[in-house]
Formats: structure tokens, C-alpha cells, sequence
């Protein structure tokens, strides 16, 4: 029987987007550092969507690295190296985890401002009266919506989405803010999107990776889908901060092919790449990133997403417990 090849990736890629994280099962255990790390070495060759992206010579990182091994290492001393070498790839969707520690790459973020204060929003913009559905939190400000998603590992519905947003009542304008959530299911993310989108609307494209090397499917368009009403059609405005990653920069990516839409803050983080993971002989996890995202003009998002105003939060307001940020965006949307 031959299985029509678009609806078999549409089939895998729902798999992808329902689970966010797919670990794979291998009934081998044990194995000496030298046999782990040839094992974490070719997983990462044959697997990592990156490489070639990234113009990482992973044959010569992989010698660096292996020249540090000796028998007697203990499995402290040899995480350490196995960590140091996913941090050459410098993304925050690789990890390696063990029963004793648990290493991922961070500089995504660390090395940027944070551009985000939680005591703040939270005392002073939403505070006692805000309207708390699920993991959404609303408030009204100045005439203007603030609507805060912290994080899409909650699981919010689309009538929850419009219950945060309607209760606010008349405004002229809406504020999605989206810092420091370092994404959760891509699913949510797509949902939360789609509760403002009139039409079908392409945002990008995603491909899977085949096998090793330059190896990728066709390209696969993807879209945000308008529900049965559209939860707010005014002017909207979306916070970011380097610490959008993952399923939030996707999100991002979605919202920016809204033509109502302002994205105001800093570079997102990125996290362009689906995420999979699978053990070694020793048991430790390994993850890594497999089928990379793309923008709707098929630019790699890996890097993070441009906001069409770049703002950084004042020092002496945040002093002051004022978000300068928030406050740009209440007048831009008054305008």
C-alpha cells in the first residue's frame, strides 16, 4: 500500500508537537567512558539538525574531546567532558542529564540582559484584581489589555484563552507578554496564537531530518487556525526577552505574521529546532535538537526572532517599580 508522503509527516510532526520531547528506548546499559562517548559522539553526527547550519566540525570537536578519556576517569570527571562538548553546539534545547547532575547550554540568555522583572508585573500591573484563568493572568491597564503568559507547560483552552481577555472589558489595545517563558508545548503556543488569527495564516515552514549530513525532507508549511471567533482584532502588542525560547519563539514567530501585531523588547532566544531525546549505555539522557523551524520566508529561527522595536528596561524605572517596556507599550497602543 503507498502511503501518501505529506500525510505521513503530518502524522510525525503531530506526534512531535503533542509530546515536545520524544525519548527513544535502547535496551543496552552500561559500557566504559570510551563506548558512551563513541555513542554520544554519533547520536549528536547522524542526528543533530545543526551541524551544517552551524559550520561545526564535529569530527575535529570530537577528537578535542575524546583525547581527554582515560580508564580510570571517574563518571564525575567524564560527564564534565561529555557536557563541555555539547556546550561547542551552543544550544539550549542539548542537554545530558545523569542521576548526579544535569548540564544544558545557557549562554543563550545569560549573556544578555534579563529585561524582565516578575516582582514588579506582578505587584504592580496585575496585582489583587487580576483575572486568573489557568496559566494565563490578565489585567486592565490605562484602557489597555495586559495579558501575561508566563509558560506553555500549562494547558489552557480557547475558551479560557477569550475568558482572560473579554473580562477586561472594552480596550483599545492589547499587551501579550511573553518574557521569561521558556516555552513548554508548542501545541499551547500555536492555541494561543490562533485565539487572535481571522484567517489561516502561514507563519513558517518545518522540516525533518532524514539522516546524517544535509539530509532533510521537503519543506512543510505551517499555519495557525482561526478558531470559531477571533478573542481580540485590535492593535496588539507582544513583550519579548531573550528568555522567550523554544515553543515561545514560536509562538513569536506566529504572532509577527499577524498583520495587528507589534513585537516590542529584546531578540528572542530561539530554540528553532524540535527537541528528542535518547540514553546512552550508562543510562544518562542525551537531548538534542532534530527537525529545525523555519521562518514563513524559510530562514532558520534558531538564533531567535528581531522585534520590530527594540526596547531594554530603564534601570531607574525599574528602581522606581515601573516597567518602561509595559509603559511604551500602553502608549503605542493609544496612539
Amino acid at each position: 500500500m503507498l502511503i501518501n508522503k505529506s500525510i505521513l509527516t503530518s502524522v510525525i510532526l503531530s506526534i512531535f508537537l503533542a509530546t515536545a520531547c520524544v525519548k527513544e528506548d535502547l535496551s543496552e546499559t552500561g559500557g566504559n567512558v570510551h563506548e558512551n562517548f563513541e555513542l554520544l559522539w554519533k547520536t549528536i553526527n547522524e542526528n543533530y539538525c545543526y551541524l551544517e547550519y552551524k559550520n561545526i566540525n564535529w569530527d575535529s570537536i570530537g577528537n578535542e574531546y575524546r583525547s581527554q578519556l582515560y580508564a580510570e576517569m571517574n563518571e564525575k570527571e567524564f560527564f564534565t567532558v561529555c557536557a563541555n562538548m555539547l556546550n561547542e553546539l551552543k544550544d539550549g534545547h542539548v542537554w545530558i542529564y545523569s542521576d548526579f547532575n544535569s548540564s544544558s547550554y545557557g549562554n543563550w540568555y545569560l549573556d544578555y540582559p534579563q529585561n524582565f522583572n516578575p516582582t514588579i508585573v506582578d505587584r504592580y500591573y496585575l496585582g489583587s484584581e487580576a483575572v486568573w484563568v489557568t496559566g494565563l493572568r490578565s489585567n486592565k491597564i490605562s484602557d489597555v489589555g495586559y495579558l501575561r503568559c508566563p509558560s506553555f507547560m500549562s494547558t489552557f483552552s480557547f475558551s479560557e484563552i477569550d475568558e482572560a481577555v473579554s473580562q477586561l472589558g472594552d480596550i483599545k489595545g492589547l499587551i501579550i507578554d511573553v518574557r521569561d517563558n521558556v516555552g513548554g508545548s508548542i501545541l499551547q503556543a500555536h492555541k494561543l496564537a490562533s485565539a487572535f488569527s481571522k484567517i489561516k495564516t502561514k507563519f513558517g515552514y518545518i522540516r525533518f531530518k532524514e539522516g546524517p549530513g544535509n539530509n532533510y525532507s521537503d519543506w512543510f508549511p505551517q499555519y495557525i487556525e482561526p478558531q470559531s471567533k477571533t478573542v481580540f482584532d485590535g492593535k496588539i502588542v507582544v513583550l519579548t526577552n531573550r528568555m522567550c525560547y523554544s515553543a515561545t519563539n514560536d509562538f513569536v514567530l506566529a504572532m509577527r505574521s499577524l498583520n495587528n501585531t507589534t513585537i516590542i523588547g529584546d531578540q528572542t532566544g530561539g530554540g528553532g529546532g524540535m527537541p528528542i531525546s535518547s540514553d546512552l549505555y550508562n543510562g544518562w539522557q542525551l537531548g538534542y535538537s532534530i527537525n529545525p523551524l523555519f521562518d514563513k520566508e524559510k530562514n532558520h529561527v534558531e538564533s531567535g526572532i528581531e522585534p520590530d522595536i527594540y526596547l531594554d528596561m530603564n534601570k531607574d524605572d525599574e528602581y522606581n517599580n515601573i516597567d518602561n517596556i509595559i509603559e511604551y507599550a500602553i502608549d503605542y497602543l493609544k496612539e
